[in-house]
Order: C-alpha cells, then sequence, then structure tokens
C-alpha cells in the first residue's frame, strides 16, 4: 500500500541481456537486487539467491569463482556450452524504499521479449523464474502481452507443480514453464526445498 513517506528512485538494469548464439532456452527474472549486494556482476549474484546454486545441481557442475570478473566469465561459458540465455523482465523500474522484492519494483520499460525471440530463431522454451501475478516474471510477461493488445493464455500447473503454456510467435509455438523462484524467502518460510527446486529447474532446463 502506498505510503505518503515512501520514496522511489529510478533505477536502469545494470546488465545486458546474454544469449549465445544457439540458445534453445531463456530464463527471464524480474530485475536485480541492490548493487551492493552484488558478489559479481551478473544475474543473480545476489549474497542470498540460491540460483546458481539449483543450476550447479541441476547439471551436476561446480563453479569455480564465486566473485568478481572470472565468475562472470565462467557462468556465460557455462550458459553457452549448456544453450541458456538469461535475461530480465524489467528494462528500467522505480524501487521503491529501496526494497529488492518484486512488489516493490515498478517497471517503466519492460523486455522487448518478442525482438528476442524473433532475433534467436533457436529458442523454443522460456523459463520464468517468478510467478507473482503482476509483479513477478509471468506477471510482467502478461502484461508485455497486453501492452500489445495481445492475450498470454492460461497455464496449467503439472504435478511438480511447475506452471507451463505455449503462445505462438509467427510460425513457431514458444514453451512457458515456471518453476518456483530460487529466492531464498520461500525454502527460509517453508513453502518449498531446496530438493524440490532442483527437481523443478532440471525438468525445466534438462532435455
Amino acid at each position: 500500500m502506498w505510503q505518503k513517506s515512501d520514496t522511489y528512485t529510478v533505477e536502469t538494469h545494470p546488465f545486458e541481456t546474454f544469449i549465445p548464439a544457439a540458445a534453445t532456452h531463456l530464463i527471464i527474472g524480474t530485475f536485480p537486487t541492490h548493487q551492493q549486494n552484488f558478489t559479481f556482476n551478473f544475474y543473480y549474484s545476489g549474497e542470498n539467491n540460491n540460483f546458481w546454486k539449483i543450476i550447479e545441481e541441476v547439471f551436476n557442475h561446480k563453479f569455480k569463482h564465486s566473485d568478481g570478473d572470472a565468475a562472470v566469465e565462467e557462468r556465460k561459458k557455462f550458459l553457452t556450452n549448456k544453450r541458456v540465455g538469461i535475461t530480465d523482465m524489467i528494462i528500467k523500474c522505480y524501487r521503491r524504499n529501496n526494497k529488492s522484492t518484486d512488489e516493490n519494483l515498478f517497471p517503466i520499460i519492460l523486455q522487448d521479449v518478442f525482438s528476442i525471440i524473433d532475433n534467436h530463431k533457436e529458442i523454443t522454451t522460456l523459463v520464468l523464474t517468478s510467478r507473482t501475478e503482476v509483479f513477478g516474471a509471468l506477471g510482467l510477461l502478461k502484461t508485455y502481452f497486453l501492452q500489445r493488445n495481445l492475450e498470454f493464455g492460461n497455464l496449467e500447473r503439472r504435478s511438480d507443480k511447475v506452471m507451463t503454456g505455449n503462445f505462438k510467435r509467427e510460425n513457431r509455438i514458444i514453451d512457458v514453464v515456471v518453476p518456483y523462484s530460487p529466492s531464498y524467502r520461500l525454502t527460509k518460510n517453508g513453502k518449498t526445498t531446496n530438493e524440490e527446486l532442483v527437481k523443478m529447474y532440471k525438468s525445466c532446463l534438462v532435455q
């Protein structure tokens, strides 16, 4: 709820979209945490984000570097080898009260998802890392569709709790899969477990 004492700062996404030439999957989040929380200048580098730990288990891989430029280059090489791209839905936003949760980020400019798909013909699957309506990656993708007078359509919930759907872009069918967020808050409050997250992301990223 809006409060008179709320403060808002305008922020631009600090990272460029990273998509290898042969990418088949595109991971889409919302917006990074505060820069002071970064351990390296790339996606999901917040100290309390479990994303890369989950990825290690999904692909049975151990990253050698956990900070600095070496960590960035190592992850880019890994994503290239796995044919996975990565980006966020928000390009520019208002951040409320200096908070990092999705509900405190108000988009000004959204990522042009269609342009990415059109320019990378081998992408078949979008993996959204948060499902909150309106504020999460899924809600923002729906907003992106509405801005273009398009309806996103309904998603189904599989037995493993991953939400799934698809949409048509020109002559291509693009699958959309939405596991739970890798944010530590979900495991901390008991909504999910690390084991469940690994299974979800494995089903979304490993053919």
